[in-house]
């Protein structure tokens, strides 16, 4: 695997090698990827490849979409986008002094995963033993926990009160213009928009963070074989929602989490519903592709952190890596 390696740096990426465009690893397996500019040092993102074993859910996965992605991945033969990580320690997220946590050479440390708890199951489901990964520090202001939207089909408005009532939940009417006000309120666990425009509000006794996250998945329940993550960019975008889609009946608006909240729970053992929660990362790395013999293969995760440093560098020097500073809309995805 070693002369593999070499081999490949040498032949392909000998250009960029030769131009020393990265600056040295602290360690074989921790690197720091510059900006062009050099007023803009401060402006860093951490890649590096890791064992599955040492990453920690913070939402349960969807089993129906990890089972189509790991027959995306066996067709493409490649996994798209580092999954998102950060450093995760005795209920502690963020930055640990003095030592890189989980993208050390011996795997030690945990990652909580923010974002790709389906890729990571469908490499498992795979048999694959790493991934590529981008870590965070989640406790970063630039880093933003919102939530998702469910668009509900099939169900009718009806059916779907009638279902919530059996769960001994608080339902009220609630107007548009004071959606926010009820989503901040903690006792909040979603808030409801139908097809014909009427509003209510789901809410629970207490206002504790364990009650909510187990009352979401018994909402969930309701609508689980019928629904869609859905993220309009817009409110007006949740109305024209019901345009788009024929079938859909009404718009599941959950509330958003504390950061401190997600760590907390994962802490005590308690997971998320998938698409609740929704991580906003600046700088985030997009269509950086690995191939399935380099996620398979027994090469140590130094030898693999070596071979991305060097695929970087080529990469940047090549110019065939964009910053886009702007929200964009990718169409390829």
């Amino acid at each position: 695997m070693r002369m593999w390696l070499e081999l490949v740096a040498y032949n392909l990426l000998k250009p960029a090698i030769d131009n020393d465009f990265l600056p040295r690893m602290q360690s074989r397996s921790e690197f720091w990827i510059h900006r062009k500019s050099e007023t803009m040092k401060s402006n860093l993102f951490e890649l590096g490849f890791v064992h599955l074993d040492d990453l920690i859910f913070h939402q349960t996965c969807d089993f129906n979409r990890v089972c189509r992605l790991a027959d995306q991945i066996k067709r493409d033969g490649h996994l798209k986008n580092p999954v998102l990580v950060a450093s995760f320690s005795n209920g502690s997220v963020g930055p640990v002094k003095n030592k890189p946590t989980g993208l050390s050479s011996e795997g030690s440390g945990k990652l909580l995963v923010l974002d790709g708890v389906n890729r990571i199951s469908a490499l498992k489901l795979l048999g694959f033993p790493d991934v590529l990964v981008q870590k965070v520090d989640l406790m970063d202001a630039k880093v933003e926990l919102t939530s998702w939207n469910h668009l509900i089909f099939k169900i009718k408005k009806e059916q779907l009160i009638e279902k919530l009532k059996d769960l001994d939940l608080e339902i009220s009417p609630c107007g548009w213009n004071w959606r926010k006000e009820a989503l901040e309120d903690q006792r909040t666990i979603c808030y409801l928009l139908f097809r014909d425009h009427s509003e209510l509000v789901v809410s629970q006794r207490d206002s504790s963070a364990e009650s909510r996250v187990k009352n979401l998945y018994r909402v969930i329940a309701i609508y689980s074989t019928s629904w869609e993550i859905y993220h309009p960019g817009s409110d007006e975008g949740l109305f024209s929602a019901f345009d788009s889609f024929e079938n859909s009946s009404a718009m599941n608006i959950l509330p958003v989490f504390k950061k401190e909240e997600v760590t907390d729970l994962v802490f005590r053992g308690i997971l998320f519903p998938f698409g609740v929660t929704r991580f906003v990362i600046p700088q985030r790395v997009l269509g950086l592709e690995v191939s399935c013999s380099v996620l398979g293969d027994g090469a140590s995760l130094s030898e693999k952190n070596l071979f991305l440093k060097e695929l970087l560098s080529y990469r940047i020097k090549s110019k065939k890596t964009k910053f886009y500073e702007e929200s964009v809309f990718l169409f390829n995805e």
